[in-house]
């Protein structure tokens, strides 16, 4: 299958790309963040969803030629934009900082899997894939939500 998906569709293996890209660069700032978190189930709850990050990546790169991912700048772009819009939007309220990081982080999640999905799949186990991925990432970020509403409310 990885010879075919490579010359099925340029479009949608360039979007892939982008999404293995992006999802390694959040890998990374998931741990980041999570070194600053002091509540311990928020703190666990971000690095999980570093490691389910770095194994969706895997897991679509695993589909695609591993020469092909030479180009970071798309996903620092991205990053770039959500730390401005949270410096932008954070207010003074305790945990506010998170809440908008949450906020600003699955909509740029959203963003570049409805994008992927968009596009005509061939195969549609790695539809199927991505689907469950953007699935389960909604669900982190809402628990990550939720513990930190509660973490100050305890």
């Amino acid at each position: 299958m990885q010879q075919t998906i490579n010359s099925v569709n340029y479009l949608l293996r360039d979007k892939l790309l982008s999404l293995v890209s992006f999802l390694s660069k959040a890998t990374k700032e998931f741990d980041t963040i999570s070194e600053e978190i002091d509540s311990s189930n928020l703190k666990m709850a971000m690095m999980t969803m570093a490691v389910d990050c770095k194994q969706y990546a895997k897991e679509i790169s695993k589909e695609l030629d591993p020469v092909l991912f030479t180009n970071s700048t798309y996903s620092d772009q991205v990053w770039e934009q959500i730390e401005e819009s949270l410096v932008e939007e954070a207010i003074l309220a305790r945990g506010s900082e998170v809440a908008v990081f949450c906020n600003n982080a699955e909509m740029f999640f959203n963003k570049i899997y409805e994008d992927v999905l968009k596009e005509f799949f061939p195969y549609e186990n790695l539809k199927n894939l991505i689907t469950y991925q953007l699935f389960s990432i909604r669900c982190a970020f809402m628990k990550m939500r939720l513990l930190n509403t509660i973490r100050f409310s305890q």
